[in-house]
């Protein structure tokens, strides 16, 4: 086994790289290994919810979006991902306050922002004003 396979960093970049070529399951297999190694590591969390988003699995990745924000809650994309687990859910008002949390600790993230005005897009038609 390489330096890579055994590292939570290295888990962490090979998780990286299978969700960019959309092997989710291997992704998510990464982002357990990394776990494995460091249960505290919220990038993982986020990582494997991801993942787990990817694969229709939102409920999943909600719990693992609330991992790793409890661990660390600067971490954008957790909130984001959050937020888009929720509009899988058919959440999309619900989702809101996750993309501003998003945008709150990074106010240039800007998948984050086009999320958040999707999911308001949604909650007004779901609402009748749109």
């Amino acid at each position: 086994m390489s330096i890579m396979e055994e590292s939570e960093d290295g888990l962490l970049t090979m998780g990286r790289i299978c969700l960019q070529r959309g092997r989710n399951e291997e992704a998510s297999e990464k982002f357990d290994k990394a776990l494995a190694v460091n249960p505290k590591s919220a990038i993982a969390w986020a990582g494997k919810g991801v993942a787990l988003i990817n694969m229709k699995r939102h409920e999943e990745a909600m719990d693992c979006f609330d991992k790793s924000i409890l661990i660390d809650p600067k971490v954008a994309f957790a909130w984001e991902g959050k937020g888009i687990a929720l509009m899988g859910l058919g959440r999309h008002r619900d989702a809101v306050p996750f993309f501003d949390m998003a945008l709150n600790i990074s106010p240039n993230f800007r998948r984050a922002k086009e999320n958040r005005a999707l999911a308001l897009g949604k909650a007004n038609c779901e609402d009748g004003r749109g």
